[in-house]
């Protein structure tokens, strides 16, 4: 019998995550979330979970860390600690000690499932889309050092999703009116990236190795609406 591959997802507390863990799960995948009292940036910590699935060990997937909110008169040190420390640094202990295993085996993938605002600011979100766009870089970085030992290496931008909405900030209409961003005209299902992260984890997708995904379903691409009704729904919300 052929043993299961594993994905290991170092923080399954968003709902894109937890999707993805379902779906991978009922795909045949062995789905290892790494417990919430094991630090992200404590590499000793990591290095000792990293251990036990180092000989199935197939790809990771490294969700952004929850939002910080607030403009720069607001936030505190503690704020600026975490943010730090849940994003960039994490990501660097995430990719050192899993991606060490995985050049040893010279064969697969991090995904790094990010946010839109490592390129879109918003206002009051500063901390986080600080840490994506460090993130998004350390992406690229990666792809260079490891990529041409058999690791891909994948930055996807989410779009706003179900249960966002509330992020609204007085310095961006981003969050208003959210579904009318998208050409769809509604908000794509909590699941709508499962099958793009089960592609990922294939070789037909080395060929992106390095990439930055927007997959946000044209949310950032679009600013025209389409009928008079529309346009009056936000502005209304604006």
């Amino acid at each position: 019998m052929t043993e299961k591959k594993t994905v290991v997802i170092t923080d399954a507390r968003s709902v894109s995550a937890k999707c993805a863990a379902e779906y991978l799960a009922a795909q045949g995948w062995d789905v290892q979330l790494v417990p919430e009292n094991v630090c992200l940036w404590d590499e000793a910590a990591l290095t000792a979970f990293a251990q036990g699935v180092a000989e199935t060990l197939h790809a990771v997937i490294h969700p952004a860390p929850e939002k910080i909110l607030g403009g720069i008169d607001q936030l505190t040190e503690d704020d600026w600690r975490r943010a730090r420390d849940e994003g960039p640094v994490a990501a660097f202990c995430v990719t050192k000690v899993f991606c060490n295993i995985l050049r040893e085996k010279q064969q697969g993938a991090i995904i790094y499932l990010n946010s839109i605002h490592a390129e879109k600011p918003v206002g009051k979100g500063m901390l986080f889309s600080m840490g994506c766009g460090a993130v998004q870089m350390l992406c690229r970085e990666i792809n260079q050092d490891y990529g041409r030992q058999g690791v891909n290496c994948y930055f996807v931008q989410q779009g706003i999703g179900e249960g966002e909405e509330g992020c609204i900030s007085d310095a961006s209409p981003l969050y208003c009116g959210v579904d009318l961003r998208y050409p769809a005209r509604k908000i794509p299902p909590k699941d709508h990236l499962n099958g793009l992260l089960a592609f990922l984890l294939t070789d037909a997708a080395a060929p992106l190795s390095g990439s930055d995904l927007r997959a946000d379903g044209g949310m950032t691409m679009y600013y025209n609406h389409r009928s008079k009704e529309e346009g009056r729904r936000y502005v209304n919300e604006e």
